[in-house]
């Protein structure tokens, strides 16, 4: 429709609504004409129609507002604890070096892997109750120096790894089986390893 039709069409609405006779003030209101816009936007008209029976002019409203978006919440850290993993490293009676089997124990520490992500590292030597308690002592941190010595050789930095006689380092039954007093001379590697 061209702008010229449009001008025409509201100007003669305009005319008919100023044009329309007055009725007798007496007569019903039912008889006057009013002009109502219907719809929206695109949609929107105007239409003539007797006041009693014009429908409801359409409510101009603003668009509701968008939802607000959903808050997700951020799952909170959870704060791992430090994982420990323990060794045992076995020596002969009265010796502090390592023999084949002990060697074999502590090749298995390094080739846990675990010793790359361990924050601490501690050595806690042990002997058996056999002997004079003053010799075990030194005995039981002679045999954490040599299983540190292992670890160190392995590329682990001295300085996280703790070496120490067990208290009491020679615990144990003098009665005890070989068997027993054999597990009595070792090594404790508590290995603390960091969780990520």
């Amino acid at each position: 429709m061209s702008k010229q039709i449009v001008s025409v069409s509201l100007a003669a609405m305009l005319a008919a609504c100023a044009s329309v006779p007055e009725v007798d003030t007496q007569a019903s209101s039912s008889n006057k004409l009013g002009v109502v816009q219907v719809g929206t936007k695109q949609n929107a008209e105007l239409i003539f129609c007797e006041h009693e029976k014009c429908p409801q002019r359409t409510p101009k409203r603003l668009p509701p507002p968008p939802p607000p978006a959903p808050v997700v919440a951020k799952p909170m850290p959870v704060k791992e604890e430090p994982k420990q993993v323990h060794f045992k490293v076995h020596f002969r009676w009265g010796w502090s070096r390592l023999d084949a089997d002990g060697r074999k124990e502590a090749e298995a520490v390094v080739a846990s892997g675990l010793l790359k992500d361990a924050k601490r590292i501690e050595i806690a030597g042990r002997t058996d109750p056999t002997g004079p308690r003053k010799f075990n002592e030194k005995l039981a941190v002679r045999r954490a120096e040599t299983v540190k010595a292992v670890l160190v050789m392995a590329g682990i930095p001295a300085d996280r790894i703790a070496a120490v006689a067990q208290t009491p380092c020679c615990d144990g039954d003098l009665a005890a089986s070989k068997a027993a007093m054999r597990e009595l001379r070792r090594t404790d590697i508590e290995i603390t390893v960091t969780t990520k």
